[in-house]
């Protein structure tokens, strides 16, 4: 029988370990975007694979701050999986489906046999020196970063045996280069729910910190499945890395040009929105004049 149960361990592995390696890979860079996408499907019977793999990495580069799109398929043997990724710095966003036909026909006689699986990672890594609100070398600050995540998996998002699978982590990091001192948290959708994490880490104005981001997604099913014929993990709206100093005015921008501090519309937006939504009011109300007419 196919098993994805060591598949997810060991991803969850790579994963976990990815985000604690980039300080030692990052020490002589000042930021960058990597991510991948992996789609897979395998047909035993016929011996056919289809596999699609994509991946970028921007280091010390501009486009770090832009936003990108990754997309692979895997189909064979009735088999199906999708991997999209689309992020920036201080934003990932994650997709991961899943699907493969039962193994037998009613008389029990074997007509699929393999097994669809797609994985999702995305990280950035950025330096943000402390400073600015007129404050002196020196003085106490503290920054907080806060995480904002959304999403979902199918359920069920795991079945005994390892037949099937559905994952979602995430972690979030904030490290005082001159002093050593870390903040992090991670994030596992089988065990939290989405929504707001904080994290905050005391500094000095003059020193240097990284902020570290990633998020991982996978799914996927065999023909051995018997809960459910496909899998997904969608968290294409999440997952969101915004910076919030003690005093206004401290540097939130890092060295990729990328502004952590949450975005606040423009006053141009508002008034934009504003008009939209008194446009739509008007119509509305002339709408239901004619009706009455």
């Amino acid at each position: 029988m196919i098993q994805l149960a060591h598949l997810t361990h060991r991803l969850r592995d790579v994963a976990a370990l990815a985000l604690l390696a980039t300080p030692l890979l990052a020490s002589a860079q000042t930021h960058q975007l990597i991510a991948f996408t992996r789609a897979h499907s395998t047909d035993f019977l016929h011996n056919q694979v289809d596999s699609d793999y994509k991946d970028l990495d921007f280091l010390d580069k501009p486009e770090a701050r832009l936003l990108h799109t990754l997309r692979s398929e895997g189909h064979q043997g009735g088999g199906s999986a999708t991997a999209n990724f689309e992020g920036s710095i201080g934003l990932l966003k994650a997709y991961a489906s899943a699907s493969y036909p039962y193994c037998c026909d009613a008389q029990g006689y074997t007509v699929a046999h393999g097994y669809a699986d797609a994985t999702v990672q995305g990280q950035f890594y950025d330096t943000i020196v402390v400073g600015g609100a007129g404050l002196a070398a020196g003085t106490p600050v503290t920054y907080t970063l806060d995480f904002l995540i959304d999403g979902t998996l199918s359920s069920p998002s795991f079945e005994i045996g390892g037949f099937l699978a559905a994952y979602g982590i995430a972690e979030a990091r904030l490290r005082d280069k001159d002093s050593g001192q870390i903040a992090s948290l991670s994030w596992d959708a089988s065990k939290q729910a989405t929504g707001l994490y904080s994290l905050s880490l005391a500094t000095q104005v003059g020193h240097t910190l990284t902020i570290n981001g990633m998020l991982t997604v996978g799914a996927g099913v065999t023909s051995n499945a018997g809960t459910a014929r496909s899998a997904f993990a969608d968290f294409d709206q999440s997952a969101y890395f915004n910076l919030a100093p003690s005093v206004a005015g401290l540097n939130t921008i890092g060295a990729s040009g990328h502004n952590f501090l949450a975005a606040v519309p423009e006053p141009s937006s508002w008034m934009l929105l504003s008009l939209g939504l008194l446009t739509v009011i008007g119509l509305q109300r002339l709408s239901r004049a004619g009706r009455r007419a």
